[in-house]
């Protein structure tokens, strides 16, 4: 089975036209190169042009992302020694919107003949008229290549509690006893809110302890007693009781 290849008369042509007021132009320049070279046909041929044309309107009104207007430039040689002259995106879009554009695209098509002739089809105006109403271009929506605007970040609203006056005035609380005050606060953390390690927890449950109560009722010589127990666990462990608020029991 030959591979097929579009002869010159079945290559049928349309014509888009696309408004580039608020475009980014890189953006928008490869999507045009993809047309006028016919990318976007199943019948794409490499080494023939089979794209469509292009009108390009309101290409002065045309962004620049980033700090590309003043950062990128274009060149241009005369091809004598110092002949060479450079001139910003931004002062070539003020001076010649169309000639910049039809640079960059033209810089996304093939550097040949081939190249020279797609770029024929591609029609360029400042304003948002063209003379090309006879031909009934069809409008082409690239609204995935506009220019977004950062996000606008929502304030965090401040919640605030109002105090009645009737809470100020309350009764103080009775004294609360500071061993039960203890258990009570241990009871919600567990020897694995410690930070220590597997191994170190299923020692200590191998000891007899297991939960943080125990734990802060043994010395660290007690600690240092069971198998397996050395002094960098019980520097572990009392790292992680002293990160809860808690420590082991004094000599």
């Amino acid at each position: 089975m030959s591979t097929y290849t579009p002869k010159k008369g079945d290559i049928q042509r349309a014509w888009h036209v696309v408004d580039a007021d608020g475009l980014i132009l890189g953006r928008l320049a490869s999507e045009v190169a993809k047309i006028l070279r016919g990318k976007h046909k199943p019948t794409f041929t490499p080494h023939q042009d089979t794209g469509d044309h292009v009108v390009i309107v309101n290409a002065d009104k045309v962004v620049l992302s980033g700090s590309k207007r003043t950062d990128k430039a274009v060149y241009s040689h005369s091809g004598y020694p110092g002949g060479l002259k450079t001139k910003t995106y931004g002062d070539l879009l003020a001076d010649r919107p169309e000639e910049a554009l039809r640079t960059t695209i033209g810089g996304m098509l093939p550097k040949n003949r081939l190249g020279r002739q797609m770029l024929t089809k591609l029609k360029i105006y400042s304003g948002g008229d063209h003379p090309h109403d006879a031909q009934k271009p069809q409008q082409l929506e690239l609204e995935h290549t506009r220019l977004r605007g950062p996000k606008e970040i929502k304030p965090v609203e401040s919640k605030t509690t109002e105090v009645k006056a009737s809470d100020s005035q309350e009764e103080p609380l009775e004294a609360i006893n500071p061993e039960t005050e203890e258990i009570e606060t241990s009871g919600s953390v567990s020897l694995q809110d410690l930070g220590l390690t597997t191994a170190v927890i299923n020692n200590l449950a191998a000891g007899g302890i297991t939960t943080i109560e125990e734990l802060v009722g043994k010395t660290s010589e007690d600690i240092l007693g069971i198998a397996k127990i050395g002094p960098k666990a019980v520097e572990q462990i009392i790292a992680g009781l002293k990160d809860n608020g808690f420590s082991l029991k004094e000599i």
